[in-house]
């Protein structure tokens, strides 16, 4: 109750001048209709020709107006502070006011509150904001200043626009423990053979040893082809390599929000931290500009994984061709072992 009062109060005390201004065009008028004269019109022009001299004031104030950010380097970690420069100047020969820094909703803080400031700049003035930027989820994403608010002298008419360019940085998840029950469980349901794949496969990966069919066996290993060539009935044994070998196939949601997207990463983090601490390999499959596969089978192709690989599908809000998600399942049933879905929509690991 209480905060909601307050945004009341902050949300009046904003439009407070518009209010007053608006007022005081009505004041203007009525003053017009009982008494007339020449004051009173004088008056009421004054305050009308305010609008558009506002207007151009702030159109003028935007247009000069340059800002840019940069932090070291764009690869950062998540919950990690790190130095960023803000430069914001004025570009043309004469000065500027009335300008405020706006930053994105609850996605990155600054260290100092310097977005309270209201800035006036000389002409051709430039000034150096040195803070750090700590971006609170992982993924690809616009962080830091986003937005900018120009007002005019008396603050009656501000207006909000989006930055023409804004900080674009990638930020690493977190490696935790957030998927080991449920990579284990299935994994382990997987060795055991007690799990039912929902994946149908095309045809099961053979190995390069085949035996006689022995009563127990499953119909699944018979080798058709063998059979209809020879009479004879044999089994197909896979390759160890093959059977224990692990593929993730990542189904995309185009609207994904930085918030899932983060879930999503720190999860299939967990997953890759999970085999290597394991000594088992796992293939990635992802989609981005066609269907892709990368194979973690130790620290080394871990590294690449974490700092180069999530890139390409870490980006909140990435479209995708209509048929990206057949094509991936397609794929997912001609590889070799076994294979898990990730749906990034429900956030489950599914097989």
């Amino acid at each position: 109750m209480k905060e909601s009062l307050t945004k009341k109060i902050i949300g009046l005390r904003k439009h407070l001048p518009l209010i007053i201004y608006v007022i005081m065009l009505i004041a203007a008028l009525i003053l017009i209709s009982n008494r007339g004269g020449a004051f009173s019109y004088v008056l009421f022009f004054s305050i009308l020709l305010y609008l558009p001299i506002a207007l151009a004031q702030i159109g003028y104030t935007r247009l000069s107006l340059r800002l840019y950010q940069d932090v070291e380097g764009r690869l950062l970690n998540k919950n990690t502070s790190v130095p960023c420069q803000i430069t914001i100047g004025n570009a043309y020969p004469l000065p500027i006011g009335g300008v405020r820094l706006i930053k994105d909703n609850g996605i990155s803080d600054f260290n100092s509150n310097f977005t309270d400031e209201t800035y006036r700049l000389l002409p051709v003035e430039s000034r150096k904001i040195n803070t750090r930027i700590t971006c609170h989820y992982a993924g690809g994403y616009t962080a830091g200043i986003n937005r900018i608010e120009v007002s005019d002298l008396f603050g009656v008419f501000p207006i909000t626009y989006d930055i023409p360019a804004p900080l674009r940085v990638h930020v690493l998840p977190v490696v935790t423990d957030v998927a080991y029950d449920d990579i284990g469980r299935l994994f382990e349901e997987i060795i055991n053979g007690t799990s039912t794949h929902r994946l149908d496969k095309d045809e099961m990966s053979p190995g390069h040893d085949m035996r006689k069919y022995k009563e127990g066996d499953s119909l699944k290993t018979i080798h058709w082809k063998n059979y209809a060539r020879t009479g004879e009935i044999y089994v197909r044994l896979p390759d160890k390599q093959d059977s224990d070998m692990m593929t993730i196939a990542i189904i995309p949601d185009e609207e994904s929000t930085i918030q899932t997207k983060d879930y999503m990463l720190e999860y299939l983090v967990s997953v890759a931290d999970w085999f290597i601490r394991h000594g088992n390999s796992v293939n990635i499959m992802y989609y981005s500009a066609g269907v892709k596969n990368y194979l973690i089978d130790g620290y080394d192709s871990f590294s690449v994984f974490y700092h180069e690989k999530l890139r390409e599908f870490g980006e909140a809000g990435k479209t995708y061709p209509p048929d990206a998600v057949s094509k991936l399942l397609d794929a997912a049933k001609k590889v070799d072992g076994s294979i898990l879905i990730f749906n990034e929509k429900t956030g489950k690991l599914e097989m």
